[in-house]
């Protein structure tokens, strides 16, 4: 094995570095490298969960000193790891976590062996079905399965977010458990730096992001590339933001800053968007009423249990909305250029983000895009409207793309001459993917009623 692995590693040595080696390859030969240095970081990768996995198996607690890594110098199995391969800690706890699946007779652990599973897609289905209570290991197994094989066309944190989805679908009673333990952790700690400065830490729950995480956006978006604005109020808003020499960091600061001082009033002149921000929550309307089952926050696609949705609905009221079984929103009728605010807050619903494929931004970083063109007689009807990115949107534009529907079936047609086209997924909303699952009514907690 050792012979093995140093020849490898002569390999390596002995390939070309120099920058300019790489800057006089041809794009095609830099695509190549780029696919042959991921392989390779592949399996070491692998090989280094099969070397941690096994130095942890040998040095269990009740070894004592006796354990190898304690033998070696270090005290635990990440610290004999650490001074051979110049990993962070966290990297090495994730070699660890996976090297122990590969001990024993674990679906995922035998599939990092085999090189089918990366080891960071194998620690994204582990985190994902963590925290499962009472069900039976043969599902568990199965869903192991099934993640495996989602893992050849998802990335680790798209993985992550399907694992946590097949968890709650397995655990359903446990989510309102898991949702109490994350709120448990909800803290700031404020830390006096030497130099004067003053540090917060804030951990907060899905349900506090749902206000926090817009107050951020609201502040940073037209930074970050986020929504353009046809209002002209609120396009100079945006425009002033993005025109502020400030780090996007800086803005951050001074508009929390802003919203603390005001404290029950917040200042539209300061942030971009109106209003009290607010957390809009999907839930199958049966299940509000029978008080089973769970609520899906709109854009992180985090759940809640339908005690705390019910929290909300009180305090919020309840917007129904009827879906057909294949999941569209009935439309409301406006014939506007723009798509109005509860025609915008449909479109959410119906996509859960950007509908252009591969990317994950949220509702609130859209733009409503007419598949018809206005001046050319299209609609604005929510049939003829999706939801896409400023970037995505710009390239549609600007690139020739179209998208069209058939058959209530959205589809992105590239260029002319550059492919075929590609069908769009029916939504990226997990609530909305659920419902048409159970062909159940939804309602959204949330909006005024």
């Amino acid at each position: 094995m050792t012979p093995t692995l140093a020849t490898a590693v002569e390999a390596l040595r002995a390939a070309p570095r120099s920058v300019e080696t790489y800057r006089s390859s041809s794009d095609s030969a830099l695509l190549e490298l780029r696919d042959r240095v991921g392989e390779a970081r592949r399996l070491v990768d692998l090989h280094l969960a099969l070397v941690a996995g096994e130095i942890e198996r040998r040095s269990p607690a009740e070894l004592g000193s006796a354990g190898l890594a304690r033998r070696s110098g270090a005290r635990t199995t990440e610290e004999s790891l650490k001074a051979a391969t110049g990993l962070t800690g966290r990297e090495l706890a994730v070699a660890v976590r996976v090297g122990r699946l590969t001990q024993g007779d674990d679906v995922v652990g035998s599939r990092v062996v085999d090189g089918s599973v990366s080891v960071p897609a194998a620690e994204s289905i582990r985190a994902g079905l963590d925290g499962t209570t009472g069900v039976d290991p043969e599902l568990l197994q199965q869903a192991s399965l099934l993640l495996c094989d989602e893992a050849q066309t998802l990335d680790p944190d798209q993985l992550l977010k399907r694992a946590r989805e097949v968890r709650d679908e397995l655990d359903e009673a446990g989510i309102a458990d898991r949702e109490a333990v994350l709120r448990s952790r909800r803290s700031i700690k404020r830390i006096d730096l030497r130099d004067g400065m003053k540090r917060i830490i804030w951990d907060y729950d899905p349900l506090s992001a749902g206000v926090i995480d817009e107050v951020y956006d609201r502040a940073t978006s037209p930074r970050r590339g986020g929504v353009r604005f046809v209002d002209a109020e609120m396009a100079e808003r945006a425009a002033r933001i993005a025109d502020d020499p400030c780090t996007v960091e800086q803005l951050a600061s001074d508009a929390f800053t802003e919203l603390l001082r005001q404290a029950a009033t917040l200042d539209t002149d300061a942030l971009v968007g109106s209003g009290t921000p607010t957390v809009r929550v999907i839930v199958p309307a049966a299940a509000l009423e029978a008080r089973v089952g769970h609520g899906i926050i709109e854009g992180s696609g985090e759940t809640l249990g339908v005690r705390t949705v019910e929290t909300l609905a009180c305090a919020t009221g309840v917007q129904p909305i009827t879906l057909d079984p294949s999941g569209r929103v009935l439309d409301f009728g406006r014939e506007e250029r723009l798509y109005s605010r509860h025609q915008r807050i449909a479109l959410s619903v119906r996509d859960g983000g950007c509908m252009w494929p591969g990317c994950d931004r949220p509702p609130s970083w859209t733009e409503a895009h007419h598949i018809d063109s206005w001046s050319r007689g299209g609609k604005t009807d929510l049939d003829r409207g999706i939801l896409l990115c400023r970037h995505h949107h710009l390239r549609l534009h600007n690139e020739g793309w179209a998208i069209r529907l058939r058959a209530g079936r959205y589809w992105l047609e590239p260029p002319p001459g550059s492919g075929k086209p590609r069908a769009l997924l029916e939504s990226k909303s997990r609530a909305v993917r659920e419902h048409v699952a159970r062909h159940k009514p939804l309602a959204l907690i949330g909006s005024p009623a």
